[in-house]
């Protein structure tokens, strides 16, 4: 699992790459990066208690299911 550290840092160059995407007035793949650099930021704010508890879930059914 990713610090938040490394979020802020994934979030931070997706917002470089949609800076250099609008000076390039490349528009649509601006709004790709900017709701990248959203959700590192989500994944960044969030508490990774619950996420763990949202991916050991996931893991159970999917064992469960095979």
């Amino acid at each position: 699992m990713y610090s938040k550290k490394q979020f802020a840092a994934l979030e931070a160059m997706c917002r470089e790459l949609a800076a250099l995407a609008r000076k390039e007035m490349e528009y649509s793949l601006m709004e790709y990066w900017l709701a990248e650099a959203e959700e590192w930021k989500q994944f960044r704010q969030s508490d990774p208690f619950k996420e763990r508890i949202a991916n050991r879930s996931n893991d159970l059914a999917e064992t469960s299911n095979a």
